[in-house]
């Protein structure tokens, strides 16, 4: 397992010390390659709980949602910023580049988004998997069905 792999398991499984401890030790290729599988589980989990053309409102509370429970000053993940992440991960807005404004609101809607699955270590390498699949496809085109169905009450 890679440090940029790694660190992400640790921090989607709760081992934050072991995670900070890889993060300070991270060359530039690293921070890059973290970046990208960051992005790739993020497409991986919003795919797997909405769909393009939805209701805007299930993402609009998911995203307040996930900002209550990670976001502790309220001012670390913008709103807008997060909504664009998520629909950029369906597909139905451009990209969103990787700056640190970025990779904080990524990390913080993936938690929330696993945490409302609650997935076992099993499941949660599965989204791993197909996270380092999506970060290798320019295009990360992502299939979310390598790992699983969509959450069905989310579909609106």
């Amino acid at each position: 397992m890679t440090d940029p792999h790694a660190a992400l398991r640790g921090l989607l499984a709760g081992r934050l010390r072991g995670h900070e401890r890889r993060l300070r030790r991270f060359a530039e290729a690293d921070w890059r390659r973290y970046a990208d599988l960051l992005a790739g589980a993020l497409l991986v989990a919003v795919r797997r709980r909405f769909v393009a053309g939805q209701d805007r409102a299930p993402v609009i509370r998911f995203v307040a949602s996930a900002r209550e429970r990670y976001d502790a000053t309220g001012r670390d993940v913008d709103p807008v910023l997060a909504e664009a992440l998520v629909w950029a991960a369906l597909g139905e807005r451009p990209p969103v580049p990787h700056d640190a404004a970025a990779i904080v609101a990524r990390t913080v809607l993936l938690l929330g988004l696993l945490e409302d699955e609650g997935l076992t270590d099993r499941e949660l390498d599965e989204i791993l998997v197909a996270a380092a699949h999506a970060a290798d496809d320019p295009a990360h085109g992502a299939d979310p069905q390598l790992v699983g169905a969509t959450v069905e009450s989310d579909r609106q």
